[in-house]
């Protein structure tokens, strides 16, 4: 088993104790270490799961109580999804997994990683699995692609919305091009201040003709994407910068009109729990409301539940959430709240700092002492370890005959 290490903070060590006590192998991946202290913001976001080289499953979903959350007021569910592989496609989804075990320890056996060829195929579906790693940005050339190629419409499901600028400037000229352009975002993320910030964004897709959805629900935490009723991408992977770009992520992609069929369906009983976005006022002065208000309540039902989807830095970032979630109100409440907060913290800091120069000097001091020694160090261990190549060039040579 591997777990982020981000991503489980809430997590007490006790439970990962009981497993390894019960004969699991679990490792964790991309701790923080002195030597690459900001190698953790690269997180382990897939969502992956394979068995005996026959069957697998990714998605959004995690292994949490968060998920099993519903709205009190209308009993609409935490929201996600993910998809069943059979086939060769497997064996794709477990070299995903080995590959990632080897960074966080040893290499598993190659008895443990099945070959495509020798699994069967066992359906119709043309299915590939796309596996994303920290600065590959494969899952964004592929949309990158999808999006030079698409004609009548692109629905989007999207937790964290903080699109790329690459990625939502291709959005909005395929919204020009007057495909049909949809995206479903949550109305009460269990981010505040990245629901914040994805709608100070909202503006300009919907002045593009980008169609612009919130769910009403607790969540939605589905990482979707249909295409002329014939692509579809159900994954880990969501339309940030985090996941395309510093990430592992997995992704399915399958090519057939019935799997899209079902993939639209869900869309479309999604739409109908949810509100549109839209642009309301004069031509010249035109305001980013919401059709409908959403019950920001919904959001208390996940308070306190363990590994709710929000890491362990939630409770630090649910401060001043209630300013951040006026669901019914104009979305500029939100860039007014997001500025307001910024301009405050900024003036706090100035402020204390002009009073107590040293609360600003010391840690200055320390991360600039920190941050300077590791980097002596490292270079320190670079010449070394060139020195030491080009003293052995017979045995460099061995190894390469080998």
């Amino acid at each position: 088993m591997l777990y982020d290490w981000f991503g489980c903070l809430d997590v007490r060590r006790s439970f990962w104790r009981r497993m390894r006590e019960a004969g699991v192998d679990v490792r964790v991946v991309n701790p923080p270490t002195l030597g690459g202290p900001l190698g953790a913001i690269r997180r382990d976001h897939r969502k992956l799961l394979a068995v005996d080289g026959e069957y697998a499953s990714t998605g959004g979903v995690c292994i949490s109580d968060g998920w099993l959350v519903t709205s009190p007021e209308t009993g609409l569910p935490y929201r996600d999804t993910a998809v069943g592989v059979r086939g060769p496609a497997v064996a794709e989804v477990e070299r995903a997994f080995a590959g990632l075990w080897s960074v966080a320890g040893g290499s598993l056996p190659e008895a443990e990683r099945p070959d495509s060829e020798s699994i069967p195929q066992a359906g119709e579906v043309p299915a590939r699995v796309v596996v994303q790693e920290p600065r590959r940005m494969r899952t964004l050339r592929m949309l990158q692609l999808l999006t030079a190629g698409v004609e009548k419409r692109l629905w989007i499901t999207d937790a964290y919305f903080l699109s790329m600028a690459i990625l939502s400037q291709s959005l909005m000229s395929v919204a020009r091009d007057r495909v049909d352009v949809r995206v479903l975002v949550p109305a009460t993320n269990d981010l505040p201040w990245i629901g914040a910030l994805s709608r100070t964004g909202y503006r300009q897709f919907l002045e593009a003709g980008v169609r612009i959805f919130e769910y009403g629900g607790p969540m939605i935490h589905a990482k979707t994407l249909v295409a002329d009723g014939w692509w579809s991408k159900v994954g880990s992977t969501n339309l940030n910068f985090s996941s395309l770009v510093a990430n592992w992520e997995i992704d399915l992609v399958a090519e057939d009109t019935g799997f899209a069929a079902q993939m639209e369906e869900l869309f479309e009983e999604d739409l109908s729990n949810a509100r549109e976005v839209r642009l309301a006022g004069s031509a010249t002065h035109p305001r980013v409301r919401p059709e409908r208000p959403i019950r920001t309540s919904d959001r208390d039902a996940r308070r306190g539940v363990m590994g709710s989807g929000s890491g362990g830095s939630a409770t630090v970032l649910r401060v001043g959430s209630a300013a951040l979630q006026k669901s019914g109100y104009p979305l500029e409440t939100h860039e007014q709240a997001l500025a307001a907060a910024a301009s405050g913290a900024l003036l706090g800091a100035s402020l204390l700092s002009l009073r107590f120069p040293r609360f600003l000097a010391w840690p200055l001091a320390a991360a600039g002492t920190l941050y300077g020694g590791l980097g002596v160090l490292r270079a320190a261990r670079s010449s070394l370890s060139d020195r030491r190549q080009r003293s052995s060039p017979s045995q460099d040579t061995a190894d390469l005959d080998s």
